[in-house]
C-alpha cells in the first residue's frame, strides 16, 4: 500500500487558492484557473457573512461545479 488516499491530487497537479472568490476578480481567475492544464481551485475564499459562504465556487463564477 502507498499510504496516499485514493481522493489524493495528481502529483503534478497545482492547487491555487483564490481569496474574494465572489467579487469579479475572484470569478475572472475562477475562470482562468478552469482552462489551465494541471491547475485546480483548490479554495475559495470569501469574507466573513458573506452570502456566498457556502456556495460552489464553479457556479458563483459561471462553470458549474
Amino acid at each position: 500500500m502507498s499510504g496516499t488516499a485514493t481522493n489524493d491530487p495528481p502529483v503534478n497537479e497545482m492547487g491555487l487558492v483564490v481569496v474574494g472568490a465572489a467579487g469579479r476578480m475572484g470569478q475572472a481567475l475562477i475562470r482562468a484557473i478552469h482552462t489551465i492544464p494541471g491547475a485546480r481551485v483548490a479554495g475559495a475564499i470569501e469574507r466573513a457573512g458573506s452570502p456566498h459562504i457556502g456556495k460552489d465556487a464553479g457556479e458563483l463564477a459561471g462553470i458549474g461545479t
